[in-house]
């Protein structure tokens, strides 16, 4: 199958996204009484944290569950299962194709070229927003920041006309996958989308914001090259694309590997710094009840670098 053509990108996305729903792909459905959202406005900074409840989450883990749903085969063959040898878990790569076909026979895959180098979109089974998928590189390779990310990144935008929102999680940053090449897409608004302009440095976190189509790329990825270029050890980046498909908005977040998780939230990707916190495990389900803007400030706070 060869890659949709822009015009119907778009639909294709969101129309396989509600098949993988009906066919019972997706751990839950998005609209089921289990899912909970709470908005908080912050008087501080100015942003309106978002606060997700999403116990299906949890699901994801359990592989005697996935197995009686038919999302992971039961007969896989578990010796023929590419593992990068780097995985300590020693588990298999959930984002090879070879692996999903083997493992995975109910996702659909859409093939997919970027910035020259061939994808493939497969709906996120325990999705965090609308339309959440994962956009893995075909080919085995790491979760590095480079110019093609983000030149991907932005063909993506544009070809969905700026209706999915492209987001990159660094290595050790979000990304719990880092020696497999991967961005997410949600049609969903992130609450930092309507973050005051001009005022990125009362955000919680480190956030660079870079306007306009013309020189977005060039000006973002020099933003990120010179954070990472401080210390390759530990300084990674998450990026948002999203906006006008004719004048996008790049959002660069400085991360460090040092700082990748919340005492109060667990792990923080790009859903995170972007202000949606995602909770799905039941000793946190009090954190969600009393979900506050202070939380929100508190948890973004926790994980900004201190050299920003």
């Amino acid at each position: 199958m060869s890659s949709p053509r822009n015009e119907i990108l778009t639909d294709t996305l969101i129309t396989t996204w509600r098949a993988q729903g009906r066919d019972g792909f997706l751990l839950s459905n998005p609209d089921g009484p289990d899912i909970e959202v709470q908005s908080v406005s912050d008087p501080i900074s100015g942003v309106s944290f978002r606060f997700r409840w999403m116990p299906h989450r949890e699901i994801r883990t359990d592989i005697a569950e996935l197995e009686r749903r038919g999302i992971l085969n039961p007969d896989r063959d578990e010796i023929g299962l590419f593992r990068d040898p780097r995985d300590p878990s020693g588990r298999f790569c959930f984002l090879c194709e070879e692996n999903i076909r083997e493992c995975n026979p109910m996702e659909e895959l859409i093939p997919l070229t970027l910035a020259g180098r061939r994808y493939f979109a497969g709906a996120n089974f325990a999705w965090i927003s609308r339309n959440h998928y994962t956009i893995m590189a075909a080919e085995h390779i790491d979760q590095d920041f480079t110019p093609h990310v983000l030149e991907a990144m932005i063909e993506l935008h544009a070809r969905t006309e700026g209706l999915f929102r492209v987001l990159y999680n660094g290595a050790h940053a979000g990304a719990t996958i880092p020696w497999h090449l991967h961005l997410q897409i949600t049609t969903d608004e992130f609450p930092v989308e309507s973050f005051p302009a001009g005022a990125d440095a009362s955000y919680p976190t480190a956030l660079r914001r870079v306007v306009a189509m013309t020189g977005t790329g060039a000006e973002a990825y020099d933003i990120a090259a010179e954070w990472i270029d401080r210390d390759p050890s530990h300084h990674r980046v998450n990026l948002l694309i999203a906006g006008p498909v004719e004048e996008p908005t790049a959002y660069v977040f400085a991360r460090d590997t040092r700082r990748s998780h919340a005492e109060e939230k667990g792990l923080m990707g790009g859903f995170e710094v972007c202000g949606d916190l995602v909770y799905s495990e039941p000793d946190k389900r009090d954190l969600f009840l009393h979900a506050s803007a202070e939380l929100g400030r508190r948890v973004l706070e926790e994980i900004r670098p201190d050299d920003t």
